[in-house]
């Protein structure tokens, strides 16, 4: 079921080499948005989102916790359209994980 809908939204870019790239990058992305919804309930009102030197730029706690996993999962099917997905991009986005955790952690 997920094979036959991922294969319509991407089309012929999804080959049986990409697609277990695809499934680990898509696991990871699946675990950013539960840490994220967990996360949510712990974090204050107001997170920062940018900081330009004692100057802070809060976003509501509600559209800040979904950034990360977003922007992630932007990317992975940006990736995944232009046949590009490697082991690299899966680092990467474990990275971008243990990113986001740490995030979440200096916030509290």
């Amino acid at each position: 079921m997920i094979r036959k809908f991922l294969k319509s939204i991407l089309g012929e870019n999804l080959t049986e080499n990409n697609e277990k790239l695809a499934t680990i990058n898509f696991g990871i992305i699946l675990l950013m948005f539960v840490i994220s919804g967990v996360m949510f309930f712990f974090l204050p009102d107001q997170i920062p989102i940018l900081h330009n030197g004692v100057t802070d730029y809060p976003i509501p706690s509600v559209l800040g916790v979904w950034l990360f996993p977003l922007i992630a999962l932007i990317i992975n099917i940006t990736f995944i359209k232009q046949n590009r997905l490697s082991k690299m991009n899966s680092a990467i986005f474990g990275i971008l994980l243990m990113v986001m955790l740490m995030f979440y952690f200096s916030v509290m």
